[in-house]
């Protein structure tokens, strides 16, 4: 879960609240379970901080587990205004709002070819309802197929399509009560955050992910 501003943070519980989308401001905990990590939370709240992160504090040992009984550390950083949201209630209030203001989503509408001129980009779009489009922009979010994307747009330099790397992560699923109330992570590691849990708006946790770096496809 990203750290953002707590101004932001304000912002979105505040549009949460008023289009009825579910969310908990539950805290968020990082913890270090030795010397060598305890000195790094003071890099990640500096960070932080630099970011406009206000509210972030220092635990000891004691307090973090104060908080959470069940939690083992050495000691903690404290973020009060972490929380979560019912993601998909979230997306659709964004989907709302944005047709409200004139947008038009097209679902299902793969990308079957596309080709770079001096003024964009031209759209050879597949699906229920083909189409041909021209734009000046193009964001190219298509997630693990982005690079592939980009490289199949005609005229665009070789140097400009990103290089793919590929990692995949398990995540397990606890059955019973979630022993923690609050979000738990490590100090982060090369590739990711570590292996954290988060809780649902149901409170159900889920530990994960580990990072397993795999060729690519």
């Amino acid at each position: 879960m990203a750290e953002t501003c707590v101004a932001g943070r304000r912002l979105l519980y505040a549009y949460c609240k008023e289009h009825g989308v579910p969310y908990r401001n539950c805290g968020k905990l990082i913890v270090a379970t030795n010397d060598a990590e305890g000195a790094k939370l003071a890099e990640i709240k500096g960070r932080a901080e630099a970011n406009g992160v206000e509210g972030m504090r220092f635990l000891t040992a004691a307090e973090a587990m104060t908080l959470e009984p069940n939690l083992q550390c050495t000691a903690a950083l404290l973020s009060p205004a972490t929380g979560i949201v019912d993601s998909h209630s979230y997306m659709l209030a964004l989907q709302g709002d944005a047709e409200a203001n004139g947008a038009m989503l097209a679902f299902f509408s793969p990308v079957e070819r596309a080709r770079a001129t001096k003024d964009g980009v031209e759209l050879e779009v597949g699906g229920a309802e083909p189409m041909k489009l021209r734009a000046k922009l193009v964001v190219n979010s298509a997630g693990l197929h982005a690079p592939d994307l980009a490289r199949s747009i005609e005229g665009m330099p070789a140097e400009r399509v990103p290089t793919a790397y590929y990692a995949k992560g398990n995540y397990f699923t606890l059955s019973g009560r979630s022993p923690f109330s609050r979000l738990i992570y490590p100090v982060p590691v090369p590739g990711g955050l570590g292996v954290h849990i988060t809780v649902d708006m149901g409170g159900q946790a889920k530990y994960g992910p580990d990072v397993e770096w795999i060729p690519a496809i």
